[in-house]
């Protein structure tokens, strides 16, 4: 008999231990163990009924197309469309450039006006170092701004496993894309001194560096835009509802994140700091430890990782 309830268990290791399920394997194991008492009673031996139990019972094929409504999720209204993820990914993608151009843009100010300093153009060098650098800052917070606006109507949203199975695949068809990228920038970074030997070989070493900025600017652009691509079909691949912001998850991320203790990690979340912040505070005024009292926001952090990770739903 014992074996029987072992054989059972192992064919249901691979559907999801739910109510319908367990139902399902007790109704298959009292119909098996009454097979095998009424074989027992025809006066077969231990081994041949419990043979014949199982050989009759089939195969575990025949058990999944049976119970295959019980290994599907049942999807959540309003999940997203193919067509959102693919306007997502691409309006994201223009994000990227636009991110990564500011950024360099930045580095190419620094590059500018050092390049016309050495020239004598010191002045004409500073105008344009602040005209770069308040362009590159715009594009900056523009981009960034963006980066909420184009998920708003995607937040909270239900990320199908189709959906999931896709921007896989498109993940992978960019990795190539993404390395490369990432090799040339690291490259380029690296060998953004090379300018400056160079001319230093003719005792010009300050030309080289407005070009070393130069290497750096496009060094970065690769990285930073790589990365960011590579990155956001992660969106749609680690979790089962989409998250806008990683710091403010909707509720019903909140919820698959750590079940029925979503609530109380929300009310965490908003007296946790304050908290923290008054008995530091506190401390410091009536100890005066204002030198080693800012400790507490260190051992702040790592209790607060600890009890996180204590409302995770396992």
């Amino acid at each position: 008999m014992e074996t029987i309830r072992n054989y059972i268990e192992t064919l249901f290791l691979e559907f999801p231990n739910t109510q319908e399920v367990q139902r399902a394997k007790q109704e298959i194991l009292s119909i098996m163990e009454d097979h095998y008492l009424a074989l027992l009673d025809e006066g077969k031996s231990e081994h041949e009924a419990i043979g014949q139990v199982i050989s009759e019972f089939g195969s575990v094929d025949e058990l999944r197309e049976e119970l295959q409504f019980t290994t599907r999720e049942r999807e959540p209204e309003n999940g997203i469309e193919e067509e959102e993820m693919y306007y997502y990914l691409t309006e994201r993608k223009k994000i990227a450039l636009g991110l990564s151009l500011g950024i360099s843009g930045c580095l190419l100010a620094v590059g500018t006006l050092i390049g016309l300093s050495v020239t004598g153009a010191q002045v004409f060098g500073v105008l344009l170092f602040f005209i770069i650098l308040a362009a590159s800052v715009g594009v900056i917070i523009y981009n960034g701004m963006q980066f909420a606006k184009i998920g708003a109507q995607l937040s909270d949203r239900y990320v199908s496993a189709s959906l999931n199975e896709e921007a896989n695949r498109m993940k992978q068809g960019y990795q190539k894309s993404f390395q490369i990228s990432l090799v040339f920038g690291i490259c380029i970074c690296v060998l953004c001194v090379a300018p400056v030997l160079f001319f230093q070989m003719f005792t010009y070493a300050e030309y080289g560096i407005p070009m070393m900025f130069l290497f750096l600017a496009v060094g970065v652009f690769l990285i930073i835009y790589g990365s960011i691509n590579y990155t956001s079909f992660d969106k749609f691949i680690t979790a089962k509802y989409f998250v806008v912001d990683e710091d403010k998850p909707g509720p019903n991320a909140m919820y698959e994140k750590y079940g029925d203790s979503a609530r109380t990690k929300h009310v965490l979340e908003r007296i946790y700091w304050p908290l923290v912040t008054m008995i530091y505070f506190g401390w410091s005024f009536l100890t005066h430890s204002w030198g080693y009292s800012w400790m507490i926001f260190v051992m702040a952090g790592i209790f607060y990782s600890v009890v996180e990770a204590i409302f995770i739903k396992k």
